[in-house]
C-alpha cells in the first residue's frame, strides 16, 4: 500500500483561502450567550470588578428588549432580582443614557432609549 501523496502547495493555498473567505458561524443566540455579550458591552474600557453588576444590567436591558416598557417592579421582577437590587440597578441604566424613567403616579416606568436600542441591536445580533 503506498503512502497517500500530500497536498500540493496549490491545493494547501486554495484550503486557505476557502477558509478564509468562508463567513464565520453566526454568534449563538443562547440567552446566556446574549447575556455574556451585553455584559462585555457594558464593561467600561479599563474593565471592572464588580461584574456582577454588569450582569444585573444586561438581566434588565434584555427585559426592556423583550417588553418595551416597564415599571420598576416589573422590570426587576422580569431581570430575577430582588427589589433593592432591582431599582438601584434601573437608576444606574437610566444614569447612563440607556433608559428613559418617566414618573406616573407612584411608580417609574422605564424604556430604552433610542440610542441604547440601535447599539444592543449589533450586540445581540454579534
Amino acid at each position: 500500500m503506498s503512502e497517500p501523496t500530500p497536498p500540493t502547495l496549490a491545493a494547501q493555498f486554495a484550503q486557505r483561502l476557502l477558509e478564509r473567505d468562508a463567513p464565520p458561524p453566526p454568534p449563538s443566540q443562547e440567552l446566556e450567550a446574549v447575556l455574556d455579550r451585553i455584559q462585555a458591552w457594558l464593561l467600561p474600557p479599563g474593565g471592572t470588578r464588580d461584574t456582577r453588576t454588569h450582569r444585573r444590567q444586561a438581566r434588565m436591558l434584555v427585559a426592556l428588549m423583550q417588553h418595551p416598557e416597564r415599571s420598576t417592579e416589573q422590570l426587576t421582577a422580569a431581570s430575577g432580582l430582588e427589589w433593592r437590587a432591582g431599582s438601584r440597578m434601573s437608576l444606574v441604566l437610566f444614569e447612563r443614557g440607556l433608559t428613559h424613567r418617566e414618573r406616573r403616579g407612584r411608580y417609574f416606568y422605564h424604556r430604552l432609549t433610542r440610542a441604547a436600542e440601535d447599539a444592543l441591536l449589533l450586540v445581540v445580533a454579534g
